[in-house]
């Protein structure tokens, strides 16, 4: 059964997952982690 199993998501991957999507979570986790580094830094001083 060579169509079973996770092999296809390497041959065919989803492309529709080049630009909106991927940017849009990167954003949040940019925005995510900058402010969590200036949370911990106003805790610092």
């Amino acid at each position: 059964m060579p169509e079973a199993g996770p092999q296809d998501l390497l041959s065919n991957p989803a492309k529709g997952w080049a630009k909106g999507p991927m940017a849009l979570i990167l954003a949040v986790v940019v925005i995510f982690a900058v402010g969590l580094l200036g949370y911990a830094l106003a805790l610092i001083y």
